[in-house]
């Protein structure tokens, strides 16, 4: 890939999906719940949006503000000795990655996101069943209880990439995105949002990052450069 290239200066917020069921469920896959085809595949040069979008494991939050921000936090930790007036080594001891998003659409769904909770409190009326159809909905604010796992999600953001060398001579010009993948995500920071008369009712909200050892080298996830066709 050249440097010195403004084609590799990205621009522009990216659409956001959430899965519908808590990720740590039996039957859980690498990109997203579908048991059925063992997940999205992003090997097709095909807009990773339209996999999302047909998919029931998954729905996109629609309108966001303010973007995505992605931080990565290390804690190093040092070792001295009495030799040198600095550190002699560093070491990492603690690691932490977040994502925040301010949603902007003021759905119940993404108010059960955004307040961290199961998929079955959100019901409607006279059942227990999942919210399928035009009638009154209902969204409960559980209290939680010792000993209960908060409920984890998986995380898709489509965004700009820069332009891929694709042949053996160098760059081609191509439409290209950047998929950004998290494996176990949950909302872990306070969130609150205000019903005002000159301002929109926005929510934001913090998502935590959960490593997971089956799959070595991208406990996290994954960011994916792809070509499109």
């Amino acid at each position: 890939m050249a440097f010195n290239s403004a084609k590799n200066i990205l621009v522009g917020a990216s659409p956001l999906y959430i899965s519908t069921s808590d990720s740590t469920v039996t039957g859980y896959k690498e990109n997203l719940l579908d048991r059925a085809t063992g997940g999205i595949s992003f090997t097709a040069r095909t807009k990773a949006t339209a996999a999302l979008d047909a998919s029931s494991d998954v729905r996109n939050v629609g309108f966001t503000n303010n973007g995505l921000q992605i931080t990565y936090n290390p804690t190093y930790d040092s070792v001295t000795v009495d030799q040198l007036l600095d550190t002699a080594k560093l070491f990492k001891s603690a690691m932490e990655v977040m994502i925040a998003t301010e949603m902007s659409e003021g759905t119940l769904e993404n108010t059960l996101v955004v307040f961290g909770q199961g998929g079955a409190t959100l019901l409607k009326q006279g059942s227990a069943a999942a919210a399928t159809d035009d009638k009154t909905l209902t969204l409960g604010l559980e209290a939680g209880s010792l000993g209960i796992a908060p409920t984890e999600r998986q995380l898709f953001a489509i965004g700009q990439a820069p332009t891929l060398a694709t042949t053996a001579t160098g760059e081609v010009d191509a439409t290209t995105e950047r998929v950004y993948y998290a494996r176990r995500v949950l909302s872990v920071q306070q969130s609150q949002f205000s019903l005002a008369r000159n301002a929109a009712t926005t929510f934001p909200v913090t998502f935590r990052l959960l490593p997971d050892a089956n799959y070595s080298g991208s406990e996290y996830g994954k960011i994916i450069d792809r070509v499109l066709a």
